[in-house]
């Protein structure tokens, strides 16, 4: 494997890891896949898109998930880094992106009726994020997250790319434990529910290779180990495709999660 498991990153490596993004965000947006239609309709049956609502896409990188979200909704992103903002703006010019992070939100109590979080819950202080969310959340609102990983089983070139990308650690597993039970031990949320579902991002061979760069155990790597592992990406592609392709049908699992917030029992 070309890197440490998530369990074994230290809090130092999880913080240079996810200020790789940074450096990268330009193959962040080129590379990565944005979600699938099923994923929000999962998040609207549990209540989070109601007309009017105030929705928080909370470390929104260059807005794959924003750009998603209904229009009926007051939309506000969160984003940590500058570069990611940058991005974000180029490709959401509509709304607002502010600088914080899932430990400090900047906005005030009870601001909000779902909080989202693309691809990103695993860099962050678990249980200090969701007591954040939960403060920012109005009573009957909720927290969604959703991943996008791999799907290694649909496609025999991705076999020796996913290795590569680390995509056999599930995004949706944190050190020893699953995402819904780290919800499930936080008092403010109630239990979470998930959704599962498979489907095929049309890219290009270029997409591809950025998706690989903006992973963040490939950015950190020196220049020579960057290119060796784009190059053995590419062989990989031609194999099964041949050298001309123009669009290669990416194989993916999304999964989604929901965890609405605990009401206060009135003392």
């Amino acid at each position: 494997m070309f890197g440490p498991t998530e369990s074994e990153l230290s809090d130092l490596d999880r913080v240079r890891l996810a200020q790789s993004f940074g450096e990268i965000a330009a193959a962040y947006e080129l590379g990565r896949p944005e979600y699938p239609d099923e994923a929000l309709t999962f998040w609207d049956d549990c209540g989070a898109f109601e007309r009017g609502h105030s929705v928080l896409d909370l470390a929104a990188g260059t807005g794959k998930l924003t750009r998603l979200l209904p229009v009926i909704c007051n939309l506000h992103a969160v984003e940590p880094l500058t570069q990611m903002r940058a991005e974000f703006s180029r490709a959401v010019p509509d709304v607002e992106v502010l600088d914080g992070t899932a430990e400090q939100i900047p906005f005030a109590d009870c601001t909000f009726d779902a909080v989202l979080v693309g691809q990103a819950f695993h860099w962050f202080d678990p249980q200090v994020a969701l007591d954040e969310i939960a403060r920012v959340l109005k009573p009957g609102g909720g927290v969604g997250m959703i991943w996008n990983t791999d799907d290694i089983d649909a496609a025999s070139w991705l076999v020796d790319v996913a290795d590569e990308k680390l995509a056999a650690v599930a995004p949706p597993v944190i050190g020893e434990h699953s995402v819904v039970e780290i919800i499930d031990v936080n008092s403010g949320f109630g239990p979470a529910e998930t959704f599962e579902c498979r489907w095929e991002h049309l890219t290009s061979v270029e997409g591809v290779l950025a998706d690989m760069l903006s992973r963040s155990y490939v950015s950190v790597r020196p220049p020579d180990e960057r290119l060796a592992v784009l190059t053995r990406t590419r062989q990989a592609i031609e194999r099964q495709f041949g050298s001309d392709v123009k669009t290669i049908p990416h194989p993916y699992r999304t999964t989604t999660i929901w965890s609405p917030l605990v009401e206060a029992t009135p003392a």
